[in-house]
């Protein structure tokens, strides 16, 4: 039989190749890697030298509390000044004038004075509650906080919200770091509230510009501000033991972090 012109001689056969792996390759084994191989990636791990250090917010927490026993401290000048905006608001009803017609007294500098103040505290308290809420989730990253960064600040200053979310705040920064200072915190917060109602309810009371309304807060303005000034002082022993328990607990965290 002639072959045929157009078909190439036998040759030796050879053995088929051997199939190249596709599947993940185990780090550090290249034995196996083929040509269609994934790239060998290493599992996600940051060396601890290579993390940002974790640093105590000590120096902030001594601020809030000396901001805050000069709030209370004004707090209580204020109160004690009282009886003087009484006589001036007693004043301008016999003359027919409002409440915000009445002369201004040392009463009235001295909460202007009490605002300032307490412009300072809440800058200052946000940001330790910034930097212990940081801390928190540096040494605690599995606890869920109820509430986001942002509500560190604007949890204060946004109406009806304001009535609970700073409260959860601080809760949380307490729970992921010491539950010793939880307790406190309900305290410390119904005791805010307090002074928080008293305070302003004393403010519109002393503002306001309708006839008859100077008699009206002359008759209570004494007694609402001595609530305010006992609440506030309950509320600033409450409020101390916290931001030390919150502090004294990050500082030993952060130390056994290394």
């Amino acid at each position: 039989m002639t072959q045929d012109p157009f078909v190439p001689p036998a040759g030796p056969t050879f053995p088929a190749a051997p199939p190249v792996p596709t599947g993940p390759v185990a780090p550090g084994d290249s034995s196996t890697a083929g040509p269609t191989a994934g790239p060998v990636t290493a599992p996600y791990w940051t060396p601890q030298s290579a993390r940002p250090p974790v640093r105590s917010a000590a120096g902030l927490g001594v601020a809030v509390i000396v901001l805050a026993s000069v709030w209370t401290a004004v707090q209580v000048l204020v109160s004690l000044l009282a009886p003087e905006a009484v006589k001036a608001l007693r004043r301008a009803d016999l003359a027919g004038l409002g409440a915000r017609d009445s002369n201004f007294t040392t009463y009235d500098a001295a909460g202007l004075l009490s605002v300032l103040v307490q412009v300072a505290a809440f800058l200052v308290t946000c940001f330790w509650l910034t930097a212990s809420r940081n801390i928190a989730t540096a040494v605690n990253p599995t606890f869920a906080h109820k509430r986001g960064p942002v509500w560190v600040w604007l949890g204060w200053v946004v109406p009806v919200v304001s009535l609970w979310f700073p409260f959860q705040v601080v809760r949380d920064v307490g729970r992921s770091t010491s539950r010793a200072s939880v307790p406190a915190i309900g305290g410390w917060w119904a005791a805010w509230l307090v002074y928080l109602g008293t305070s302003n309810l004393a403010g519109r009371l002393t503002s306001s510009p309708t006839e008859g309304s100077a008699a009206n807060a002359a008759d209570v303005l004494v007694g609402m501000e001595g609530i305010a000034t006992v609440s506030m002082i309950v509320a600033l022993v409450l409020w101390v033991g916290i931001v030390r328990d919150i502090t004294h607990a990050q500082r030993a965290r952060i130390a056994a972090l290394g």
